[in-house]
């Protein structure tokens, strides 16, 4: 989303202590983003759980390797991912943590965040939440903690994945939406490889870098994994095939 033009009509700009929040619309799409030229979230007003983002289509590749019965999703956005993930897998137990009680209203009044009693939502922030023992583990930890200055390199860390390992039920899954440019982090997927029976990545167009890493055992290949991406397309209408297109199997 380039800056506000004439085209675009803002809904809602407020300030919170960590900065702005705004809303905007073009056409059918809503736009959340964090400051100028900033763009955290993009959602089709009459598909709300379908991900418009690349890099959210390929963060739900990882449904085609488990199939999770609770989601633990760290950065919650416009909650464009917890949309999906509630649409994608019937009966799904998901929280959401959240540093800005601001941007959990706005995904509520703005994004059509679904109200479930099988949602909850945590307004903290996320690296003290991951860092605490958990009351209850989980299948999956989708991690995606970004502001306007981008992602938050601490969960790039070895200290930030233990953690995550810690609250993850045995055969568990962690995804992690990072930059190209986190390439450079050397140490980062050896020790994925060292903590994960099996790690894949997308590297995608829009920049970003989606690591999924998983220790529930997958003895298919890319023909199989292409099957399920039709089967949940069919059932769902998320399309993840571009996002496949993309992912590799780290060696």
């Amino acid at each position: 989303m380039s800056n506000l033009n004439n085209a675009e009509k803002l809904l809602f700009i407020e300030q919170d202590e960590w900065g702005p929040v705004i809303v905007t619309e073009h056409c059918d799409t809503r736009y959340l983003s964090f400051g100028p030229g900033d763009e955290q979230s993009r959602q089709n007003k009459h598909h709300p759980a379908l991900p418009e983002h690349e890099y959210i289509q390929a963060m739900c590749l990882i449904l085609l390797l488990v199939k999770p019965k609770s989601a633990l999703v760290l950065g919650l956005g416009a909650g464009c991912l917890v949309s999906a993930l509630h649409h994608a897998i019937k009966g799904v137990r998901i929280s959401a943590v959240e540093l800005r009680p601001l941007v959990i209203e706005v995904a509520k009044r703005f994004f059509r965040l679904p109200s479930s009693k099988k949602i909850t939502l945590i307004p903290q922030n996320a690296n003290h939440f991951i860092a605490q023992k958990p009351d209850r583990k989980t299948d999956i930890i989708f991690a995606d903690i970004y502001g306007f200055k981008g992602v938050d390199l601490y969960q790039l860390r070895p200290e930030f994945i233990d953690d995550c390992c810690m609250h993850l039920k045995e055969g568990g899954s962690l995804v992690l939406n990072c930059w190209l440019e986190h390439q450079t982090h050397t140490a980062l997927l050896p020790f994925l490889r060292r903590k994960f029976s099996q790690v894949w990545q997308c590297e995608l167009s829009s920049g970003n870098w989606v690591i999924l890493a998983t220790n529930t055992p997958f003895l298919g290949n890319k023909k199989h994994l292409k099957q399920q991406a039709d089967a949940l397309q069919q059932s769902t209408q998320i399309d993840l095939f571009r996002a496949l297109n993309q992912l590799e199997l780290v060696e």
